[in-house]
């Protein structure tokens, strides 16, 4: 079996255990996958966080969030040079302007929306994504914790074969 068939395999066999669905991703020119690959797996992010859709106190809220956004292990850090924002129940439609300032809603009915951007300082989003989920009972239920983490996590894409074939001045890359 070629790599590439097992990768898909892999890949498709955890998109089916995620809650929700990831409608868009948008990876812009100055994302280096070198660089940020390893980021949701052993790095701190900054949770910025807009819009509650539970109903809940908002600083209890992003709180949560931003432990839910971590790699196990990891303790949240305001300080992280890896801003992640992330809008509930607000807008989709966005793009890399307006990713990293997507303003969230509150509580409503049918499914939790939501607009993730990977952010460099106060610059445009380096990735960025839309998605959604539904049937989520609470703050508690653990496929909101799945469903945010793996949104994160799809903020990161790893090096592709076209990244690879790029020429290299470095010795050893």
């Amino acid at each position: 079996m070629s790599r590439l068939l097992a990768i898909f395999l892999i890949g498709a066999l955890a998109a089916g255990c995620t809650p929700g669905r990831i409608d868009r991703v948008r990876v812009e020119s100055g994302y280096d996958p070198v660089q940020y690959r390893f980021v949701p797996y052993n790095r701190a992010m900054k949770a910025d966080v807009s819009g509650n859709p539970f109903g809940m106190d908002q600083q209890a809220f992003n709180t949560l969030v931003s432990e839910t956004i971590q790699p196990p292990g990891v303790v949240p850090s305001d300080g992280s040079p890896y801003r992640v924002h992330l809008a509930f129940n607000g807008s989709t439609s966005v793009n890399r302007d307006l990713a990293c300032r997507a303003s969230g809603g509150g509580v409503r009915s049918g499914d939790m929306t939501l607009v993730a951007a990977l952010c460099p300082g106060n610059g445009q989003a380096l990735t960025f994504l839309t998605g959604s989920v539904s049937d989520i009972s609470g703050p508690d239920d653990p496929r909101f914790r799945k469903f945010v983490r793996s949104s994160v996590v799809n903020l990161f894409p790893p090096q592709t074969e076209d990244d690879r074939n790029e020429p290299c001045f470095i010795p050893g890359c």
